[in-house]
């Protein structure tokens, strides 16, 4: 079955008109992005009201994560680098079976690469949840912090013994001749 287009759902729910649709679709030729965002950007319909549509359009619940508490145990399930590389968030394991699911926040709940990323590295089924970028962004700082990797300590060089590989010639190694 085809995905019904946002701008199509946007018109049957009557958040917007045909010519609002045109005047996004414009936008969106003009300046690039999601037709989404041209929408929200024109001031046509409000964040939250497109994300509910998109929650539709994608079968993924649309959240708003708050100052929901996240078990420290379900955010050790997802290594912390993903978490911040793929900007999402795991929010619950449900135990329906060995595998989860575990509930995952992202503002892409379509993204399927992320999703096989996530269920790789925790060996669990997962079941996106949307999520708008500026609640996802304020949660991962509550929860995560503002840390920066800390400064790494120089560790002393390390004396290599000369190459005297046959491909080298005379033994020292080929950029030095």
């Amino acid at each position: 079955m085809a995905r019904v287009r946002i701008g199509e759902l946007l018109i049957r729910q009557g958040r917007i008109d045909e010519l609002q649709l045109q005047s996004a679709l414009a936008h969106q030729r003009r300046w690039g992005g999601r037709l989404g965002s041209a929408v929200v950007h024109l001031g046509f319909v409000s964040e939250p009201s497109l994300l509910e549509v998109l929650s539709e359009q994608l079968g993924a619940p649309f959240i708003t994560i708050g100052e929901r508490a996240i078990d420290p145990a379900v955010l050790r399930l997802v290594p912390e680098k993903v978490i911040r590389t793929r900007r999402v968030l795991p929010l619950a394991r449900l135990v329906e079976s060995r595998r989860g699911p575990l509930i995952v926040a992202l503002t892409d709940p379509g993204d399927l690469a992320v999703i096989d990323e996530l269920e790789f590295a925790t060996g669990l089924a997962v079941r996106p949840a949307l999520v708008s970028e500026q609640d996802l962004d304020q949660a991962m700082r509550r929860v995560l912090g503002h840390h920066h990797a800390a400064p790494t300590r120089r560790l002393p060089a390390i004396d290599l013994p000369e190459d005297t590989s046959p491909a080298s010639g005379s033994g020292r190694p080929t950029w030095l001749h």
